[in-house]
């Protein structure tokens, strides 16, 4: 009689979930980190790419 074995297998997983890192989507905010001026993120244009209206500092993610 052949045993059933009861190991782990070789499953794969390993998503990134919502929301986490890089990526997040169209909505939110890019914010200022120097003096916190926020402006909607636009698609396709990372925030580290957009420069703060008012200090001219690059913006980063909300």
């Amino acid at each position: 009689m052949a045993q059933r074995g009861r190991g782990m297998g070789s499953g794969g997983g390993g998503g990134r979930g919502m929301g986490g890192g890089r990526g997040m989507g169209p909505g939110g905010n890019c914010v200022c980190p120097n003096c916190g001026e926020k402006v909607p993120h636009e698609r396709g244009v990372p925030c580290f790419e957009v420069k703060c209206p008012k200090c001219g500092t690059s913006m980063t993610r909300e």
